[in-house]
């Protein structure tokens, strides 16, 4: 149902596949282009701008389970700035908030737990990668280098207790104390 242009969905228009999915939006040479929403049989949606078929540019993706993604798309994927939360009205849940890229987190984000632990920094393919700082409820802070999701190489844990590791971790494990380093420096600020 729709417009038409050269035997082919043209402006806008609904279509609904055999399998359940429906499309209502706008379209251009046959393609999904412009505003639209798509409404899965499984049970997801979303809504938002399309290019030559796909989503591209701001738009919602809301899961089946309540999850949803708030933010930017290219190519079908999320890409650039975006807001992802485990459950959509619920106030205390794991969310995200920052950049992406190829549908994964990449670049600089904050990830809060249900429980309040909070990380802020950078991301690699969905791991924390590169600077962060992470804070846990129980007072415990480490502030450094990650990699594929662990802390490691040079880096600054705190504890609630008072006490204080600096200098290398490998694997989540405090390994060495590093020698006053410039850098090292910037992990007390």
């Amino acid at each position: 149902i729709g417009s038409w242009k050269e035997s082919k969905a043209d402006g806008y228009g609904v279509h609904q596949w055999k399998n359940g999915d429906r499309y209502e939006g706008e379209w251009l040479d046959c393609l999904k282009h412009g505003k639209g929403c798509d409404t899965f049989a499984m049970g997801d949606m979303y809504t938002g701008q399309y290019r030559e078929g796909k989503p591209h540019g701001h738009g919602q993706y809301k899961w089946k389970n309540n999850s949803v993604y708030v933010g930017e798309f290219e190519c079908g994927m999320k890409h650039g700035r975006g807001k992802w939360r485990k459950r959509e009205n619920a106030q205390k849940c794991n969310h995200y908030e920052g950049n992406y890229a190829d549908d994964k987190k990449n670049g600089t984000g904050t990830f809060i737990w249900e429980s309040g632990n909070t990380y802020r920094g950078n991301y690699k393919d969905d791991e924390r990668h590169g600077y962060g700082e992470m804070f846990w409820m129980d007072g415990s802070s480490y502030k450094g280098e990650w990699s594929k999701g662990i802390q490691h190489g040079l880096g600054r844990m705190e504890f609630p207790d008072g006490r204080i590791k600096e200098g290398y971790f490998e694997n989540n494990i405090y390994k060495k104390p590093a020698t006053d380093t410039p850098k090292l420096k910037q992990l007390k600020a």
